[in-house]
């Protein structure tokens, strides 16, 4: 039978975690410092910041030298710094025709990026190459599966955050109650975490986009699919059965509320990619670009912007439709600020200044429409942000 510590000793040992967590974390907001300056900070003794300086730096490595600071009469102080090179952690964007993965040091910093093509044969097909593609990431940096920390991962569709279940991912077949969380936690024995990919995108903007500033805003991705990522008082807002955003199902005509609109819903069946194609079509008729060229949708906004009045039309028509669904978004959540993202967002202000007439036509309170700062690299962003934080509680787990 295993002994029980005295009671004393575990408190020391708490304390002991405790207060190295406290010299940790000066140390990671102040950047370089001296032990001196620790001391201040935290209002610890000399002795003890000394002795938790010497263990994050020799036993545990979690700080590094930093050379030395200005003398203020006596010998230069040694600064200390954050290792951020301790260990890394990876963010997938799992989309539909590609794998985008990068790897990041613990200041968010990316070192080492890799992508490649989504297989479309079978869900196992899928898992492999994605295993496959976090090895080669992995490989880039020359990083071994020990210094790897956290992976986080944007999926395309619903997905269950507490498991780490993707519910249903339409454009990834056989995706359905796939526990990948579990799949890759075995596979690589770190903390995993799964998102939908649309709300990682949320978080991107929040932590390195364009909602840095913003406490309750609403990411629209417009895609294959159309979807949204809820940020309510800088939380996500995901839902009781993680339904939060799904407004590719949103209903904007009452007199087709008994029409089946499949998986897609209404509202993808008038803004999303395949819907603009269509439109593209009908519109350019005989001046749609050949095979090879630019998308439908792309030559489409490009014949608008060089002032087709046909085409124009059409750009109207599609923000009548965006609009109106932002406008109800807005009724309920009073954001103050609405990313657009996706493919279709590159439109720019050719597609968010007559979402914003329309919006402002319906609704007093119009909160600021933006493009997204970073454009498809919003899922990887959040997916990086997402496993920081995960990173992080390990490493003051560990002080």
């Amino acid at each position: 039978m295993t002994p029980v510590p005295p009671r004393e000793t575990l408190n020391g040992a708490l304390m002991r975690r405790h207060n190295g967590a406290r010299v940790l974390d000066a140390v990671r907001r102040r950047g370089p410092v001296s032990r001196a300056l620790l001391v201040r900070e935290t209002r610890l003794s000399a002795p003890t910041v000394s002795a938790l300086v010497d263990d994050l730096l020799v036993r545990k490595k979690l700080l590094r030298l930093a050379g030395v600071g200005e003398s203020t009469g006596g010998r230069r102080p040694v600064l200390i710094e954050f290792n951020a090179e301790y260990g890394y952690v990876a963010g997938v964007d799992l989309g539909s025709t590609t794998i985008r993965l990068a790897l990041a040091d613990l200041n968010g910093r990316i070192v080492a990026r890799h992508h490649a093509p989504t297989p479309r044969r079978s869900r196992q097909a899928v898992v492999d190459a994605l295993v496959a593609a976090i090895r080669t990431l992995l490989g880039k940096r020359q990083t071994s599966t020990g210094k790897l920390l956290a992976i986080g991962v944007g999926a395309p569709g619903m997905t269950d955050v507490d498991r780490g279940v993707v519910i249903s991912a339409v454009n990834l077949r056989g995706w359905v109650n796939v526990p990948l969380r579990e799949i890759l936690e075995r596979e690589f024995d770190v903390p995993v975490a799964v998102d939908n990919d649309v709300n990682m995108a949320a978080l991107g903007e929040y932590w390195a986009g364009s909602a840095r500033e913003a406490r309750t805003f609403v990411f629209i991705a417009l895609g294959a699919g159309v979807g949204a990522g809820l940020v309510v008082d800088g939380r996500l807002h995901r839902g009781t059965r993680w339904y939060a955003g799904e407004i590719s199902h949103m209903q904007l005509d009452y007199r087709r509320w008994n029409e089946d609109f499949g998986e897609a819903g209404y509202l993808e069946s008038h803004v999303g990619a395949a819907a603009i194609a269509a439109l593209g079509e009908r519109t350019l008729g005989t001046r749609r670009p050949a095979a090879g060229e630019r998308t439908l949708p792309v030559h489409l906004f490009e014949a608008a912007r060089q002032g087709d009045p046909e085409a124009q039309r059409a750009v109207e028509q599609l923000a009548v439709y965006l609009g109106t669904a932002v406008a109800n978004v807005v009724t309920v959540l009073d954001p103050s600020l609405v990313v657009f993202g996706g493919g279709i967002s590159h439109a720019g202000a050719l597609l968010v200044e007559p979402v914003r007439r329309v919006v402002s036509r319906i609704v007093p309170n119009v909160p600021d429409l933006r493009i997204s700062a970073l454009g498809d690299e919003a899922q990887l962003h959040g997916a990086l942000y997402t496993v920081l934080q995960v990173a992080e509680q390990g490493l003051y787990a560990s002080c």
